[in-house]
């Protein structure tokens, strides 16, 4: 077997495989509309779900809609090409049971003198929430922001699902960062468990009335279920580590989005990417959730990730390949191959 027999088809781009049979139109248009009903119907009556092997899952459905004319896709490549993402994010949402096997301590004053050196007292959450008035009660221009708070949960996911099925190589690409940037992630969170705002006013009551408007949108927009999980309501849940908060994995993964495609973007799609960065930042501070502290901390990783895979790409050494013979066939094996330029 040759070496292109074993490689993945490349898909057409568009949803519709436009040289297809209409037999084969059909079936993708079944298909894709099968997913979105399914999804609707299974939010109706079990809430937004964001619990990250569920999010897996969706995402791999997605992907079953989208190719079912393409089945070849299907099988080993799926499985080695989402197996250590796929894992690595379902483990990452268990590390608070690291926490507690390990014993770590709570830690709460590095954050809280790092902001208060940056913008002083009080603390930026709590000087947010009286400049803006914030009560229970939800505002309008809170909704959207509650939106992009809570795009983190897919975000991540949809952008390598699209990748996967559009731009196999552009996937590899985004792929081995994020599991890296992920990674990092989780360390921190085990060796270094950090309360939130929220948490030290609630819970710990050492800090002035913070409102988690997170959870307040939450009962406003009728998603009870989804919200008690993404709270950590619902005993034994695996989105419960309410400690998991250096660094700001939401800061991170929105800024390594925006670097991901910044590169030959337009120009009003980096206005777009600089907001989302932005917004996500402010509310991640102005709801109670983090310190200005962790998101810069989630910020500074992204950057290392970023810079360093940059960094391999550019000095790493030229792959090799067969060298072609006169009559166009690959040499045989032992004979000569010759590296190329990346």
């Amino acid at each position: 077997m040759s070496a292109p027999s074993a490689r993945a088809k490349q898909p057409s781009r568009g949803l519709i495989p436009r040289d297809g049979t209409p037999l084969e139109r059909r079936v993708a248009i079944f298909g894709i509309a099968a997913f979105v009903v399914g999804s609707a119907v299974w939010i109706g009556f079990k809430g937004l779900f964001i619990q990250t092997d569920t999010v897996v899952l969706w995402v791999l459905a997605g992907l079953f809609a989208l190719t079912l004319t393409d089945l070849n896709r299907w099988g080993l490549q799926l499985f080695w090409d989402w197996l250590p993402l796929g894992a690595l994010l379902i483990f990452y949402d268990q590390s608070d049971q690291l926490v507690k096997w390990l014993h770590t301590p709570l830690h709460t004053a590095l954050q809280v003198h790092f902001d208060e050196f940056i913008f002083g007292k009080p603390l930026l959450t709590v000087h947010l929430q009286h400049l803006f008035h914030q009560t229970k009660a939800v505002r309008w221009w809170e909704f959207p922001m509650w939106g992009i708070y809570m795009t983190h949960f897919f975000m991540a996911l949809v952008v390598a699902g699209l990748l996967w099925r559009f731009n196999y190589p552009r996937f590899r690409q985004f792929r081995a960062p994020l599991i890296v940037l992920s990674t990092l992630g989780f360390a921190t969170y085990v060796l270094y468990p950090a309360a939130p705002p929220w948490y030290l006013d609630q819970r710990l009551h050492e800090l002035p009335m913070i409102y988690r408007t997170v959870f307040e949108t939450w009962s406003k927009v009728g998603l009870h279920t989804a919200g008690s999980i993404a709270d950590g309501i619902i005993e034994g849940n695996s989105l419960g580590n309410q400690t998991a908060a250096v660094p700001s994995m939401h800061a991170a993964i929105s800024l390594f989005v925006a670097c991901f495609f910044w590169r030959g973007a337009r120009w009003w799609l980096r206005v777009i990417l600089v907001a989302y960065v932005l917004a996500m930042a402010f509310m991640l501070v102005y709801s109670g959730e983090h310190y200005f502290f962790d998101v810069v901390v989630g910020w500074f990783y992204t950057v290392v990730v970023v810079s360093g895979f940059a960094l391999w790409r550019r000095y790493r050494p030229p792959p090799s390949v067969p060298a072609t013979t006169l009559d166009g066939q690959e040499p045989a094996v032992g004979e000569a191959r010759v590296p190329i330029a990346s």
